[in-house]
Formats: C-alpha cells, structure tokens, sequence
C-alpha cells in the first residue's frame, strides 16, 4: 500500500529495531510506502559495529534506489565506549566509532552526526571531569568534520543539558557543533523551556512524545508534550531540513503489526506538521 507522502517529514530508521527487526531494505521500503522520503539513520547505535567502504556504499545506493534521502547519522557508543570513557583504550575506540559515523554520514549524504554528552549515567566521575575529558573527542575529530562538512550535533539527554550545552557552545563555533533537540527527553527532564534559547544552534530534531516519566519514543499526542507549541516554535526559528520523528514501536504499548504502527504513527506526524504555523 502506497500512501500520499508527507511533506518535509523524515523517520529513524530503528523504528522497529527492538521488536520486529525487518531486514534494512525492507523498513526502508515500508517508510517510503507509507509516505516519507527522508530518513534520521539510527542503526547499530548500540554497538561498536564499523561500516567497511563497501557497506557505505552498499547502503547509500539503497537508501537512493528506494527513493529516500539520508538527513542525519546517530552515533553509536556502549556501556564503556563512550564520550567519557575513562580509560584511554575505551576512548580511543569511541573516538574510531564515531569517525566512522561521520564517514558514513558523508557518504550517504548526512550533514550532521547526533551525540550524546556526558551525563551521570556514564561515568560516576564529577560532570566537569566528563565534559574536559570529553573534548579529545571533539579535539580528535574537528579536522575530519570541517573536510566533510559535517557537524557534530550534541543532544539532550539529561537535568545537565543546560550547563553541557553551553560548555561545548562556548569553546566551538557551529560550523563545528550544533544541537539535536529531543522533544521526548526535554519532557522527561522537565527543562524544555530552558534549552529552548539554543534553538539558533538546532540541526537536527528527534521528536516523539512520552508521559513524562520514561523514554517511550512514541508519536505526537500520545503523551504529554505539547505539541501545540512545539511545532509553531520550530516553525518560527525557520529550521530549514525535514522534520525528523524518532519513534519505536515498543511491544506492550502497541500491539499490532509494523504497517499498522507506522499507519499510526504517519497519522500523529500529519497531525502534528499540520502545526507548523508560526504564531
């Protein structure tokens, strides 16, 4: 079933990652089906998994065959590999995995690379030791992001996003790093309203909704964020690249089939681009 697209709206490709696990080509196909034509790529951000050449290449002439384009890469880091590893052979192996994210976004077409700060679930070590380790990562990489035109664009994730925010906005210009807003974390964290003031650094958007109490990654109008204001907001900072939606379909939340979720979620994202009106 083809559906009509929906303009200037992009999808996670890890939609169904966590339950159902379709093969690449066929969620690709299934996003395109349902009406998207953009995609945020968010596989494999669990693991230390390296993209050879030739799965960078393999993967860039799908996406186009299918007839998508590739807006954005989430990096990928694990319990120990990370932004702030404390041992030097975990961050030198971070500092490969998100080099590799950034030849990968390159090569399909990105031109940003989401990140996720230091923050207390990574290291029991006082937050200003994190955020000064964690600049040999930006140190290590500026030279390959300023060749590729690639930004690294820092997300929030906890009650420190403000203080984390301005650290890296203080000492990096934006052609360096820049700010992926996640609606769904901001609610759970209580401080939308406060990260709001880096919106002239926003280059990527994973929006999905929640309760207010955990992570749940749903669509718009499931939860508690308000959406209301939200979109006429991103409206009126004049973001210009497709509206990205970082959703998964959770068992237990949602009990029917992949098309059926995505039915679902494709509605919600209707509803929601329908706000974009600034005001």
């Amino acid at each position: 079933m083809k559906a009509e697209v929906i303009p200037n709206a992009s999808i996670t490709t890890d939609m169904f990652n966590c339950s159902f696990r379709p093969d690449t080509e066929t969620k690709l196909q299934l996003f395109y089906d349902r009406g998207f034509r953009f995609i945020h790529w968010c596989d494999d951000w669990r693991d230390e998994y390296l993209y050879t050449k030739e799965a960078m290449e393999g993967h860039r002439r799908l996406i186009e065959a299918i007839g998508l384009k590739c807006l954005d890469v989430h990096s990928a880091e694990t319990e120990s590999v990370h932004i702030c590893a404390e041992s030097d052979e975990d961050l030198e192996r971070y500092v490969r995995l998100l080099r590799n994210r950034i030849e990968f976004c390159s090569v399909v077409g990105g031109d940003a690379v989401v990140v996720h700060p230091p923050g207390s679930e990574k290291s029991a070590r006082p937050l200003d030791w994190n955020l000064e380790r964690s600049l040999q990562v930006f140190e290590s990489l500026r030279d390959i992001c300023e060749k590729s035109h690639i930004v690294l664009a820092i997300e929030n994730c906890y009650r420190t996003d403000e203080k984390v925010l301005q650290y890296y906005f203080d000492r990096y210009p934006p052609e360096f790093v820049r700010f992926c807003l996640d609606s769904g974390h901001a609610n759970v964290n209580g401080n939308l309203s406060a990260l709001l003031r880096f919106s002239g650094r926003i280059r990527v958007l994973h929006l999905h909704d929640n309760k207010g109490q955990t992570d749940d990654h749903q669509p718009p109008f499931w939860g508690t964020v308000d959406w209301r204001s939200l979109m006429p907001f991103i409206a009126r900072i004049g973001y210009s690249k497709p509206i990205n939606f970082e959703i998964t379909h959770r068992q237990g939340l949602f009990d029917g089939t992949m098309e059926e979720y995505l039915d679902f979620a494709a509605g919600s994202i209707r509803k929601s681009m329908a706000l974009l009106t600034p005001r």
